[in-house]
């Protein structure tokens, strides 16, 4: 969830902000090669302003159409939860996700295009990435966080204040789907491009990477407590995709409403719930405090995952990876920073079974 947050300017802060934004770097290994190379030119002809330009405009086109389907597949996933988000405040979700989205393509539009000369380099995906990728980067990570954060605050106030607070869950399950259906009609340079856009704007609802910069303001760069912390946020994608793998191997047949548990597009959305959960044990660890866990994370989860037919046995099952993967990774001294944490996460959720509609429950 975003709050409205002060970013300091102090050597902790700015550390972490460098660990942010490298979250959101092109994957330049998803093109497909042309005539046997690279596909230097075309990605740098999307990255010109004219590019740019034509694929806002595309984007533009496609927001409101996509918008409103995404808040389809979401209103009928959560269909049987009575009042959940009524039709009149459905569509002025999907109208408020698209405002979010042209906010952030307004900023897509704005940055400047890379060197012309960079098209005529014919070299692997590797050397280019080292050569060319900052100049295909997001902004100032800053500068986008604060271009979007109104719309998101807007977005957030409207819907925590609706009939029901569990619409946060609505809310972050639309964006998930509206990012996945804008993808589909982009080519795949245009996809490169964005994509760590609609990434960005995905997590900055769901996901408190800015306020753990802004938690860190407190400390100083040799603080157990932030070396830590500094030392795991960039090993977070990576532990949520181990701890992924492993929790194929034990549920890989299970299905959901949504799909297999092995599905492309589940392993998505579980690597990132997997990041965010890491981001709420994060934040409370800096903040010294348990709150974000279990007024936000635990009131989302236990709304999203029994909702997509996810039994909380399984979402306790994965935890325990979690924990046993993040516990794995860090050094025996830092064990006593951590185990409080941990240990507090899992009891939170082992008491927080959702009560929801038992026959909507898939128990895999």
């Amino acid at each position: 969830m975003l709050k409205p947050t002060r970013i300091a300017d102090t050597a902790s802060v700015n550390q972490l902000i460098k660990l942010w934004a490298a979250r959101y770097m092109p994957d330049l290994s998803v093109l497909p090669a042309e005539k046997g190379q690279f596909p230097i030119a075309s990605l740098m002809e999307y990255a010109t302003e004219a590019g740019r330009s034509q694929t806002v405009e595309q984007a533009r086109r496609l927001l409101k159409l996509h918008c409103q389907i995404a808040g389809l597949k979401t209103n009928s996933l959560f269909s049987y939860l009575p009042n959940i988000v009524n039709l009149a405040e459905a569509r002025q979700l999907a109208d408020s996700v698209e405002q979010v989205y042209s906010t952030m393509l307004e900023v897509y539009l704005q940055q400047p295009p890379p060197s012309r000369y960079l098209r005529f380099m014919t070299v692997s995906s590797d050397v280019f990435s080292r050569l060319a990728l900052s100049a295909l980067m997001l902004p100032t990570i800053i500068q986008l966080a604060e271009a979007v954060e109104p719309a998101i605050l807007q977005l957030q106030a409207q819907h925590l204040c609706s009939s029901n607070r569990r619409s946060i869950g609505f809310m972050t399950t639309q964006f998930h789907f509206s990012t996945r259906e804008l993808l589909k009609h982009l080519s795949p340079c245009e996809q490169v491009l964005l994509s760590p856009y609609l990434k960005f704007v995905e997590e900055q609802v769901c996901i408190p990477w800015q306020r753990i910069c802004q938690a860190a303001e407190h400390y100083s760069t040799v603080s157990p407590t932030f070396v830590l912390v500094e030392q795991m946020l960039p090993n977070s994608q990576t532990i949520a995709e181990e701890v992924y793998r492993q929790a194929s191997g034990l549920h890989g047949q299970s299905c959901s409403q949504r799909g297999a548990f092995s599905n492309p597009e589940i392993a998505a959305s579980t690597i990132r719930d997997l990041n965010m959960i890491q981001a709420y044990l994060w934040l409370c660890l800096l903040e010294n405090d348990l709150t974000p866990i279990e007024q936000e994370l635990l009131p989302l989860c236990q709304m999203v995952f029994p909702t997509v037919g996810v039994s909380w046995t399984l979402v306790e099952s994965v935890l325990q990876l979690l924990v046993q993967e993040i516990q794995a990774r860090v050094k025996p001294d830092q064990l006593s920073l951590l185990l409080p944490y941990t240990r507090a996460l899992q009891a939170r959720f082992a008491a927080g079974v959702p009560e929801l509609p038992e026959k909507k429950l898939l128990y895999l």
